[in-house]
């Protein structure tokens, strides 16, 4: 359970850092992986508890937030 948390704080940290490079796309990656890991895992019947694919939609809207918020902070520079 421990390795999860980090792995979780790794990745919203590395997500947080390209989300604020000049180039839009970078800061994309995570969400777009992330949008892919979900279909596959939806479509291979991995995915099919309704909280488990609430949650799932919940760390997308995590990324994306992230991104967007990262986007305003560079223009604001």
């Amino acid at each position: 359970m421990l390795y999860s948390f980090l792995i979780t704080i790794v990745i919203l940290v590395i997500q947080f850092f390209l989300s604020r490079r000049n180039n839009v796309y970078l800061g994309a990656i995570l969400p777009v992986v992330y949008l892919v890991t979900l279909i596959y895992l939806w479509f291979s019947e991995t995915l099919f508890i309704k909280s488990t694919l609430l949650a799932a939609f919940a760390g997308l809207a995590a990324l994306l937030g992230i991104w967007i918020n990262g986007r305003e902070s560079l223009k604001k520079k």
